[in-house]
Protein backbone atom coordinates (compact mmCIF):
# COMPACT_ATOMS: atom_id res chain seq x y z
CA UNK A 1 0.00 0.00 0.00
CA UNK A 2 2.70 2.20 1.24
CA UNK A 3 4.18 4.55 -1.65
CA UNK A 4 1.38 5.38 -3.90
CA UNK A 5 0.91 8.31 -6.48
CA UNK A 6 -3.03 7.59 -7.81
CA UNK A 7 -2.80 4.00 -8.77
CA UNK A 8 1.32 3.75 -9.72
CA UNK A 9 3.44 1.99 -6.63
CA UNK A 10 6.58 3.81 -6.20
CA UNK A 11 9.22 2.42 -3.69
CA UNK A 12 8.43 3.56 -0.24
CA UNK A 13 10.21 6.70 0.61
CA UNK A 14 12.62 7.03 4.22
CA UNK A 15 11.78 9.96 6.69
CA UNK A 16 14.54 11.92 7.88
CA UNK A 17 14.81 15.31 10.18
CA UNK A 18 13.37 17.54 7.42
CA UNK A 19 10.63 15.32 7.02
CA UNK A 20 10.10 15.19 10.75
CA UNK A 21 10.37 19.21 11.35
CA UNK A 22 7.42 19.64 8.26
CA UNK A 23 5.65 17.35 9.90
CA UNK A 24 6.19 18.70 13.23
CA UNK A 25 5.30 22.37 12.31
CA UNK A 26 1.98 20.73 10.68
CA UNK A 27 0.70 19.30 13.96
CA UNK A 28 1.86 22.26 15.49
CA UNK A 29 -0.51 24.66 13.56
CA UNK A 30 -3.64 21.28 13.79
CA UNK A 31 -3.04 21.09 18.11
CA UNK A 32 -4.85 24.30 19.29
CA UNK A 33 -7.73 23.39 16.68
CA UNK A 34 -7.82 19.35 17.83
CA UNK A 35 -7.80 20.83 21.81
CA UNK A 36 -10.08 23.36 21.44
CA UNK A 37 -12.81 21.17 19.93
CA UNK A 38 -11.32 18.09 22.31
CA UNK A 39 -10.97 15.78 18.94
CA UNK A 40 -8.44 13.85 17.48
CA UNK A 41 -7.72 14.75 13.85
CA UNK A 42 -5.91 12.32 11.77
CA UNK A 43 -4.61 11.99 7.82
CA UNK A 44 -1.60 11.44 5.55
CA UNK A 45 1.65 13.11 5.30
CA UNK A 46 3.90 12.29 1.86
CA UNK A 47 5.77 13.88 -0.86
CA UNK A 48 4.70 14.93 -4.17
CA UNK A 49 6.35 13.32 -7.73
CA UNK A 50 9.13 16.47 -7.41
CA UNK A 51 9.87 15.86 -3.76
CA UNK A 52 7.60 18.21 -1.86
CA UNK A 53 6.33 17.50 1.44
CA UNK A 54 2.01 17.29 1.55
CA UNK A 55 -0.04 16.57 4.18
CA UNK A 56 -3.82 15.74 3.35
CA UNK A 57 -6.78 17.80 4.97
CA UNK A 58 -7.45 16.91 8.25
CA UNK A 59 -10.05 14.58 8.93
CA UNK A 60 -12.38 15.09 12.26
CA UNK A 61 -12.57 12.21 14.56
CA UNK A 62 -13.89 11.56 17.80
CA UNK A 63 -13.15 11.94 21.88
CA UNK A 64 -10.33 9.39 21.74
CA UNK A 65 -10.22 7.55 17.85
CA UNK A 66 -10.11 9.06 14.16
CA UNK A 67 -10.89 7.22 11.38
CA UNK A 68 -8.11 7.57 9.37
CA UNK A 69 -9.38 9.06 5.52
CA UNK A 70 -9.25 6.93 1.95
CA UNK A 71 -5.45 7.53 0.83
CA UNK A 72 -5.38 10.81 -0.98
CA UNK A 73 -4.07 10.72 -4.58
CA UNK A 74 -1.41 13.37 -6.01
CA UNK A 75 1.73 12.63 -3.49
CA UNK A 76 3.20 9.12 -2.32
CA UNK A 77 1.97 8.32 1.01
CA UNK A 78 4.77 8.18 4.07
CA UNK A 79 3.06 8.44 7.08
CA UNK A 80 -0.33 8.45 9.08
CA UNK A 81 -1.00 11.63 11.22
CA UNK A 82 -2.94 12.03 13.85
CA UNK A 83 -3.29 14.35 17.10
CA UNK A 84 -4.54 13.09 20.90
CA UNK A 85 -6.95 16.23 21.41
CA UNK A 86 -7.73 17.77 24.45
CA UNK A 87 -6.00 16.70 28.30
CA UNK A 88 -8.43 14.12 29.73
CA UNK A 89 -7.53 12.58 33.40
CA UNK A 90 -9.17 9.06 32.21
CA UNK A 91 -7.62 8.75 28.57
CA UNK A 92 -3.69 7.88 28.42
CA UNK A 93 -3.22 10.49 25.67
CA UNK A 94 0.41 11.42 26.03
CA UNK A 95 1.91 8.18 24.31
CA UNK A 96 0.67 6.03 21.18
CA UNK A 97 -2.23 3.43 21.93
CA UNK A 98 -1.67 -0.38 20.55
CA UNK A 99 -4.27 0.67 17.80
CA UNK A 100 -2.45 3.58 16.77
CA UNK A 101 0.85 1.44 16.20
CA UNK A 102 -1.31 -1.79 14.48
CA UNK A 103 -2.79 0.83 12.20
CA UNK A 104 0.51 2.00 10.65
CA UNK A 105 2.07 -1.55 10.77
CA UNK A 106 -0.76 -3.07 9.03
CA UNK A 107 -0.55 -0.22 6.27
CA UNK A 108 2.67 -0.49 6.23
CA UNK A 109 3.23 3.30 6.66
CA UNK A 110 5.38 5.47 9.42
CA UNK A 111 3.27 7.56 12.12
CA UNK A 112 3.51 10.88 13.57
CA UNK A 113 1.34 11.53 16.95
CA UNK A 114 0.68 15.00 18.55
CA UNK A 115 -0.52 14.62 22.37
CA UNK A 116 -2.21 17.37 24.91
CA UNK A 117 1.57 17.45 26.91
CA UNK A 118 2.96 18.79 23.14
CA UNK A 119 4.72 15.60 22.66
CA UNK A 120 5.22 14.17 19.50
CA UNK A 121 5.73 10.57 18.44
CA UNK A 122 6.84 8.94 15.49
CA UNK A 123 5.58 5.09 14.97
CA UNK A 124 8.06 2.92 13.11
CA UNK A 125 5.57 -0.04 11.28
CA UNK A 126 9.05 -1.63 10.40
CA UNK A 127 10.37 -2.15 14.11
CA UNK A 128 6.57 -2.07 15.26
CA UNK A 129 7.61 0.38 17.78
CA UNK A 130 6.86 4.54 18.77
CA UNK A 131 9.66 6.49 20.10
CA UNK A 132 9.24 10.76 21.07
CA UNK A 133 10.50 13.12 18.23
CA UNK A 134 10.16 15.88 20.90
CA UNK A 135 8.84 15.87 24.20
CA UNK A 136 6.70 18.16 25.80
CA UNK A 137 5.86 21.71 24.56
CA UNK A 138 7.38 20.46 21.34
CA UNK A 139 3.92 21.66 20.11
CA UNK A 140 1.28 23.65 21.10
CA UNK A 141 0.51 22.44 24.48
CA UNK A 142 -3.18 22.11 26.08
CA UNK A 143 -3.39 24.73 29.29
CA UNK A 144 -5.15 21.89 31.08
CA UNK A 145 -2.13 19.46 30.54
CA UNK A 146 -0.48 18.12 34.05
CA UNK A 147 2.75 16.93 33.78
CA UNK A 148 3.15 13.62 35.29
CA UNK A 149 -0.79 12.54 35.32
CA UNK A 150 -0.01 9.60 32.83
CA UNK A 151 2.84 8.50 35.04
CA UNK A 152 6.48 7.85 33.74
CA UNK A 153 6.68 8.19 30.02
CA UNK A 154 9.40 6.03 28.52
CA UNK A 155 11.43 7.35 25.20
CA UNK A 156 10.33 4.73 23.45
CA UNK A 157 7.67 1.27 23.67
CA UNK A 158 7.16 -1.63 21.52
CA UNK A 159 3.58 -2.96 20.87
CA UNK A 160 4.48 -5.03 23.49
CA UNK A 161 5.38 -2.47 25.78
CA UNK A 162 2.10 -0.84 24.79
CA UNK A 163 0.44 -4.03 25.65
CA UNK A 164 1.36 -4.28 28.91
CA UNK A 165 0.49 -0.50 29.81
CA UNK A 166 -2.98 -0.34 28.53
CA UNK A 167 -3.94 -3.12 31.17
Amino acid sequence: MAGLIGCEPIPPAEIGPEFDAQAIAFLNELQPRSIQEKREYCGYFGTTSNGEFRASKPAPGEVDGCLIPDWPSGFAVIASYHTHGAFDTELDSEVPSTDDLRADIKAEVYGYISTPGGRVWIVDWRDRSASQLCGPGCVFQDPQFIPGDAGPIAQSYTLSDLRRRER
